[in-house]
């Protein structure tokens, strides 16, 4: 009797845990909605459509504007279409977002909204994480290649330099990790108190989407004795040397490697720097 018992126990188990097996979720669809990016003046609005396929309606849940900050937008929707305003001008200095949490169907998800600064036309893209790699680097010289990352300039690549120097051109590769589109770079130069380092006289810019083919997408050349806004011919470090280059494109290009080729050097031993490379997208 205790054999039938465990008999009818495993055949019971295997039914219900194969029935389980074949049991399929509910399809609740799916919904991606993408950045609202409106003007600095009070009163401008933008409209973004989002990607979905559920017939449900979009809800507002709330507008995470940050501790203490006061609301500046308000959120409307018509069938798929989201229209931001913006109550309030942005009268700083800088861009501001808010979060805005929505439901649709069984989806609770959100999407950010950026209310420009006056004037702004680009946005740096957040460079946590990337990566470089390049033809030569002077390792004890302004920290290698993870310098190309920050703000400060006092940190930076140095090329190769000792018993034997590394000849002309040099390079950097930046991994961004992700394709991204690309409109405007900001190359910056290395500072030391209050100098700034017109090393590189040349350098090419490529991009890349597989890390092997480049493309050329832009160029600068800062080539000493070089006359200051002021009139004053500089001929080397200098305050008044640009705190860094900026490249921008005539139309946006879709990257995840970037490359940097130095050409050519303001001196005789081809040494140059590099504090960072910085990466916009058009707004």
């Amino acid at each position: 009797m205790k054999k039938l018992s465990y008999l009818m126990l495993f055949f019971l188990s295997a039914f219900l845990l194969g029935g389980c097996a074949d049991t399929e979720q509910p399809y609740v669809g799916y919904i991606t909605i993408k950045r609202a990016v409106v003007e600095a003046a009070a009163n401008s609005t933008a409209t973004i459509t989002a990607d979905t396929d559920i017939d449900s309606p979009i809800e507002l849940k709330s507008i995470d504007f940050g501790e203490g900050v006061e609301e500046w937008c308000t959120v409307t929707f018509d069938g798929r279409d989201i229209t931001v305003t913006a109550t309030q001008a942005n009268t700083g200095s800088n861009y501001r977002t808010a979060t805005v949490n929505v439901k649709c169907g069984y989806w609770l998800t959100s999407f950010t909204v950026l209310q420009k600064y006056e004037g702004q036309e680009y946005l740096q893209y957040d460079w946590t994480g990337w990566t470089a790699t390049g033809s030569d680097v002077k390792e004890g010289d302004g920290g290698g290649y993870s310098s190309l990352f920050t703000e400060d300039r006092t940190k930076y690549w140095h090329s190769y330099y000792g018993e034997e120097e590394t000849p002309l051109p040099h390079w950097l590769i930046i991994d961004m990790q992700k394709e991204l589109e690309c409109s405007q770079f900001a190359i910056g130069r290395r500072q030391y108190g209050e100098l700034n380092y017109p090393s590189v006289k040349h350098m090419n810019i490529y991009t890349s989407t597989d890390g092997e083919n480049f493309n050329q997408v832009g160029e600068f050349t800062f080539a000493l004795p070089w006359t200051a806004p002021d009139g004053t011919i500089v001929n080397g470090n200098s305050a008044l040397v640009p705190a860094e280059e900026v490249i921008t494109l005539d139309a946006p290009v879709t990257a995840r490697y970037i490359k940097l080729e130095i050409t050519a050097t303001n001196n005789d031993d081809g040494t140059c720097q590099v504090a960072y490379c910085k990466v916009y997208e058009k707004l």
